[in-house]
């Protein structure tokens, strides 16, 4: 929403719903009908890891296999501090004590067999650290920027590293015609392709590949009763002339813009693969918001009718592009996330689904009071994702750590509210798609006889590291997860080990 003050709870933790499985017994049925046959795993394999440093949080080793995996084992035992996940096989911790080059053979299982794969591990005594955002790297657009982030600890055992200043550290791009980068690490992007960025900090470097595809674009609109009023956008290449494209529409939080939504939620990189058309609105102000209802800023306190521009652009698109109308979903980050289900009330008729990043619902605040009505005119997936650390829209509302003093709305009755809308039962399926994630979701319908839609709540969990001098979360937080750290001094770190953009297009149906 807006940058954190200082010295506010952590908010709650969300409960966790049981999930009961019903297991079926070996030999077949009561006909004799034989089981069916289970397929052993293969093709197990982990990404190859860097050296670790006593101290230093590892970033979350995920496999990859073909099958379905029932258990994970590994021989000899990690390097302490180090766990493997028996369910999921996810590799997580803090090493705590150096460890020579080892091999650490993992091996994943079910009834019908088991693979197995050699991890080579090393851990060293503590020692500088640095470390260069986004991690993994990312795919932006031609004429798109990002910002890049540099974090250093003197020795790998420091509670928090130090967000270096951008024109402190020393960039290169390998291949400048593709993407360039200049002294403030920002990166933008000239043609098509991949380039090596890389970072240079005391004696320290870290690299990270950054793609290129796509254009991004920038738009004015024509709003009834407001006048022009600006969007942006990035469409992906390699697409064949006259086919129709799905739609995705995305607003920042409060105080930001589309260049800045854009760098952080890293949706771009879904833009290009998954072939999506992605819009980034602006909102209004001289900092931009967008009315929520009960937030914020210029937009709210003018009454700033945001529905009939988001509609607008829609219009737009459909006159400029070719897209495909049923395929339209929108999202948003915090004061965003709230406008994406103020949409989802008022625009379901156009809509397929949204999903709202740490941004619940603004029709009402905590003490009830109503900003809007919502009813939308059809059941509409609803997708929500909340961190519980987030200090500035907390899980459980009320005033958080941001300037904008809202009394949020709970992120429970957003949820409740929309199981009631979609004609979904509060039976739950739960599941686990990280270590820090968990997603809980409600599709079966109360009323048989009508439509219905799911409900979903990803709940955040990560381990709270929270430096009060700086007001910076490291993992979580008020952050887009799997994304990139926007460049205000306070901003939070988002998690890694869970993407908001593949989850959500996966929930959506894509």
């Amino acid at each position: 929403m807006f940058p954190p003050r200082r010295g506010l709870p952590r908010a709650a933790a969300v409960a966790l719903i049981a999930v009961f499985v019903l297991n079926g017994c070996d030999g077949g049925d009561s006909n004799g009908t034989p089981s069916p046959v289970i397929q052993a795993p293969t093709g197990l394999s982990y990404p190859t890891p860097p050296t670790y440093f006593v101290g230093a949080a590892i970033d979350t080793l995920t496999p990859t296999v073909t099958g379905l995996p029932t258990a994970y084992s590994v021989s000899p035992a990690l390097p302490p501090g180090l766990t493997l996940n028996p369910t999921y096989g996810w590799i997580t911790g803090t090493p705590t004590v150096p460890t020579p080059t080892a091999s650490y053979v993992i091996r994943a299982e079910n009834a019908g067999g088991a693979a197995s794969t050699s991890l080579p591990i090393t851990v060293d005594p503590p020692a500088p650290v640095l470390r260069l955002e986004p991690i993994s790297g990312t795919t932006i657009g031609m004429g798109q920027v990002l910002d890049l982030d540099v974090a250093y600890k003197s020795l790998s055992t420091d509670p928090y590293p130090t967000y270096v200043d951008n024109d402190q550290v020393a960039w290169n791009s390998s291949q400048p015609a593709i993407a360039t980068v200049g002294p403030d690490g920002v990166v933008s992007g000239v043609s098509q392709g991949t380039t090596m960025i890389t970072a240079s900090y005391r004696s320290l470097s870290k690299q990270v590949p950054i793609g290129v595809g796509g254009t991004y674009l920038n738009r004015e609109v024509t709003v009834p009763g407001q006048g022009s009023r600006r969007y942006a956008m990035l469409s992906p290449s390699g697409v064949a002339a006259g086919k129709p494209l799905p739609v995705l529409v995305t607003m920042h939080g409060g105080g930001g813009t589309a260049r800045i939504q854009a760098s952080t939620s890293l949706l771009s990189a879904l833009a290009q693969t998954r072939k999506v058309l992605v819009v980034y609105l602006e909102g209004s102000g001289v900092i931009q918001t967008f009315n929520a209802g009960s937030c914020c800023g210029y937009a709210q306190t003018n009454q700033v009718d945001d529905v009939t521009y988001v509609r607008a652009v829609l219009d737009d698109l459909a006159v400029r592009d070719v897209i495909d109308p049923a395929r339209i979903y929108a999202t948003g980050f915090s004061n965003g996330g709230m406008m994406a289900h103020r949409l989802a009330c008022a625009l379901a008729d156009r809509l397929a689904g949204i999903a709202a990043i740490a941004g619940a619902s603004g029709q009402f605040d905590k003490d009830l009071n109503q900003f809007y009505a919502c009813n939308p005119a059809r059941p509409i997936p609803i997708l929500h994702v909340h961190a519980t650390n987030d200090r500035n829209y907390p899980l459980t509302g009320g005033v958080g750590s941001g300037i904008s003093s809202t009394n949020f709305y709970p992120v429970a009755s957003t949820v409740s509210d929309w199981i009631v809308r979609n004609n979904v039962t509060a039976q739950a399926v739960t599941e686990f798609p990280s270590p820090t994630t968990i997603c809980v979701r409600y599709a079966s319908p109360a009323d048989a006889a009508k439509p219905s839609a799911p409900v979903t709540l990803c709940t955040v969990d990560p381990p709270d590291v929270y430096d009060p001098t700086t007001e910076v979360v490291f993992g979580g937080g008020h952050s887009w997860p799997g994304g990139n750290r926007s460049p205000s001094p306070a901003s939070d770190v988002p998690v890694t080990d869970f993407s908001a953009n593949d989850y959500m297009w996966r929930y959506f149906g894509n």
